[in-house]
């Protein structure tokens, strides 16, 4: 009697896509014989499940059902430098029996090891390309030999600016084996100088979300708005410590402070992107906010009884509203922005199922009514703008009386 588990996932790996263990058994021939699967998520079972032979002697078993509806992103609102993302991601094993016979019993089993499933959606060719340790700063990996870095999880094109207002919220995620982490957060000036460092050290789960956002930055660390007043730019990087013989560092990421006078209000959106952390982007030109209104209404017989005589005075009315309703939209409008920019802008924004506005009073769920995309070149379309068009979620209930 043998069982063996013959593949698995990733030591990290998207939750939301195919999240497989292939299985075989000598024992694949007996009468009436399936695999059960035991899934443990977070040191506790979760669920059994059976696995029927789809060769001649292997099955496999996929949880990105269960893990899709476990993992979660909230959107980070506490104005924390670094956040342990623990909802984001979850620790995953199995187990499989061989059961057979007349009636069937449970017989050898194997144990798999544990395996780390991110809030990550991919498409098809991401994912099949999909390597943890392109995003894992640990120096026991490979991928941070030197001068390699590894990349912060956002798709945001790197020949392109990055650019973030003084007062605007801006995050960034990152895994990480090491689970001790040192981010360090450097401003420069227009002629390159260094104006500001300081390096901040967490001990982090796998995956962390650093909130870069200016405002933030200053409250938890030793850099001052003055610092950021008197700079062009400023970089994060991260740098996974503890054992190995790597470097461990992660991509210098750049923003680019934006102190420009604006003509328009400025719409900044914050949504989930496929990694299952934030994505952000300023729309700075004029936007246009409409309402659709709708209204019950009812129709009443006319005259009214004063007095005991019945009277048709003017102002009784017979169509009547009985109340209104109203519900915000709004027309965002981008600056001339590179093909690289918004081919990334309409693939990560309207395909998220999570987007915000961020307004004075803090950040607003709004729906993106967008239902199609092009991705465009400067070849076929020249200069290029994106209209991205949403819907404020908040309606407007009149009063009934």
């Amino acid at each position: 009697m043998a069982v063996t588990i013959t593949s698995g996932p990733q030591r990290i790996q998207p939750g939301c896509n195919p999240y497989e263990w292939n299985f075989s058994s000598t024992e694949y021939a007996q009468p009436n014989f399936y695999f059960v699967v035991r899934l443990t998520i977070n040191g506790v079972v979760h669920s059994t499940h059976a696995a029927y032979l789809e060769t001649i002697d292997s099955g496999k078993f996929d949880a990105s059902g269960i893990l899709r509806s476990y993992l979660a992103s909230n959107l980070i609102t506490t104005g924390a430098l670094l956040t342990n993302y623990t909802e984001a991601f979850a620790k995953v094993s199995i187990t499989v029996f061989e059961k057979y016979g007349t009636p069937p019993a449970l017989y050898a089993s194997a144990t798999s090891s544990t395996f780390v499933a991110t809030n990550t959606a991919l498409n098809h060719l991401n994912f099949i390309a999909w390597d943890y340790r392109n995003h894992d700063a640990s120096r026991s990996n490979p991928f941070t030999a030197f001068p390699n870095t590894v990349d912060f999880l956002t798709y945001w094109p790197r020949t392109s600016k990055a650019f973030v207002g003084i007062d605007q919220r801006v995050f960034l995620g990152v895994l990480s084996l090491a689970k001790n982490i040192d981010f360090v957060f450097t401003l420069y000036n227009a002629a390159g100088g260094v104006v500001a460092t300081d390096t901040v050290n967490q001990i982090t789960n796998e995956l962390v979300v650093v909130d870069c956002s200016p405002a933030t930055i200053v409250a938890n660390t030793t850099i001052t708005t003055a610092n950021f007043e008197n700079s062009a730019r400023y970089t994060v990087q991260a740098q996974g410590l503890g054992l190995g013989v790597y470097t461990g560092f992660s991509e210098e990421f750049e923003f680019w402070i934006d102190f420009e006078c604006k003509r328009y209000p400025v719409r900044r959106l914050h949504w989930l992107n496929k990694f299952g952390v934030w994505d952000s982007f300023t729309f700075d030109m004029d936007s246009v906010e409409t309402a659709e209104i709708t209204t019950q209404d009812y129709e009443r017989n006319k005259g009214v009884w004063a007095e005991n005589a019945h009277v048709y005075p003017i102002y009784q009315g017979q169509k009547v509203n009985a109340s209104k309703q109203s519900s915000a939209m709004m027309l965002l409008n981008s600056d001339w922005i590179k093909p690289e920019v918004q081919n990334w802008l309409v693939q990560s924004l309207y395909e998220s199922p999570q987007v915000y506005l961020e307004t004075s009073l803090g950040f607003e769920p709004v729906k993106v009514m967008n239902s199609n995309y092009t991705l465009k070149t400067r070849k076929r379309n020249g200069l290029m703008q994106e209209q991205v068009q949403i819907e404020r979620t908040y309606t407007y209930q009149s009063q009934l009386n």
